[in-house]
């Protein structure tokens, strides 16, 4: 099926924002798929892109960047719900599976 990079629990924004937010490690994994990559989440297929954004949250002293996988296709992930997200990287995609 492919290589495990994590398991999420989805946010309860993802619904409304379309991003899921992952670690820096995940982020760093999925840079191999290149700007704009395949995703299948369940039975559906589009695309997705891997997001940013610089953060202050812990304080100005504590600067650091939250990351994302951002499309329209995780809208209709359940907030509270636990995924796991694969590599496929002979398919060169992401796979968005119910843990």
């Amino acid at each position: 099926m492919g290589r495990h990079v994590e398991q999420r629990t989805v946010s309860r924004k993802t619904p409304g924002d379309g991003k899921l937010e992952i670690t820096k490690v995940a982020a760093h994994a999925l840079e191999s798929l290149g700007a704009t990559f395949a995703l299948q989440v369940g039975e559906q297929g589009g695309h997705a892109s891997l997001g940013s954004m610089p953060c202050t949250c812990r304080g100005e002293e504590k600067a650091h960047v939250h990351w994302f996988v951002e499309s329209a296709l995780l809208r209709a992930l359940v907030p509270g719900s636990s995924v796991d997200l694969v590599l496929d990287e002979p398919g060169k995609r992401l796979l968005v599976v119910p843990s």
